[in-house]
């Protein structure tokens, strides 16, 4: 069976194609204090059921003939409240968990699925048993008008121990069932975290990783009340 080196870590569940197009990789830049919100605002506490974050890598091969490859899954969130005050969302961190990460286009091959969600766990990329988690922090939302998005949030994004401010573009409701953040599907480097692993057997890693958040945030007061 042919071995599978893919590109990393936490990007978008979509189909099994590579990363590139007109996907854009997001600067990285150094982080910054986070948002704090308003007296009275409001919190929200990260719904850990159904909280994910997408993720996408892929590779190409130094034969040109061969063609690109990529794989697609989640990793999901394990923690993490948001504040909002009179509707806008101010504030909010939350942290997924790596050993909950996984590719899904090879669920239908067991052992394909194990040696590459191995791999990718391994000091290679995420080193998972270092660090078994990551962190976004908010440091600013913005409002948009017109487009696809109605935010742009940036956060500070603490991955592999190195935080680097990053923004994106999402859509964010608040309503009185809770709060929904879905971003658009972006790309990090993941150079910029330091996985600086280039591939074996004549292929290259590429280092776009791409990412796409899908969180949903319910009243912290009901969530504790189901967790009683």
């Amino acid at each position: 069976m042919k071995k599978l080196f893919l590109g990393l870590a936490v990007v978008s569940a979509v189909a099994l194609t590579s990363c590139g197009g007109k996907t854009e990789t997001k600067a990285a830049t150094e982080a910054q204090e986070g948002a704090t919100a308003s007296e009275g605002a409001a919190e929200f506490a990260v719904d850990t059921t159904t909280s994910v974050v997408n993720w996408k890598g892929g590779k190409t091969f130094d034969d040109i003939n061969k063609p690109e490859e990529g794989h697609y899954g989640v990793v999901k969130l394990k923690e993490g409240t948001v504040k909002v005050n009179n509707g806008v969302l101010e504030s909010g961190k939350f942290v997924a968990d790596f050993a909950s990460f996984e590719s899904k286009d090879l669920d239908a091959d067991a052992e394909s699925k194990g040696k590459l969600d191995g791999h990718l766990k391994s000091p290679d990329f995420l080193d998972v048993e270092k660090f078994p988690t990551a962190s976004f922090e908010i440091t600013g939302v913005k409002a948009l008008e017109g487009g696809d998005y109605n935010s742009e949030i940036s956060g500070n994004l603490d991955f592999r121990g190195t935080p680097k401010n990053v923004t994106f573009k999402a859509n964010v409701t608040v309503d009185a069932n809770g709060v929904t953040i879905k971003s658009e599907e972006f790309g990090i480097n993941r150079k910029d975290f330091g996985i600086a692993f280039v591939g074996a057997g004549g292929s290259v890693i590429k280092d776009e990783v791409l990412l796409q958040v899908d969180l949903t945030a319910k009243p912290a007061t009901a969530t504790a009340e189901a967790a009683k």
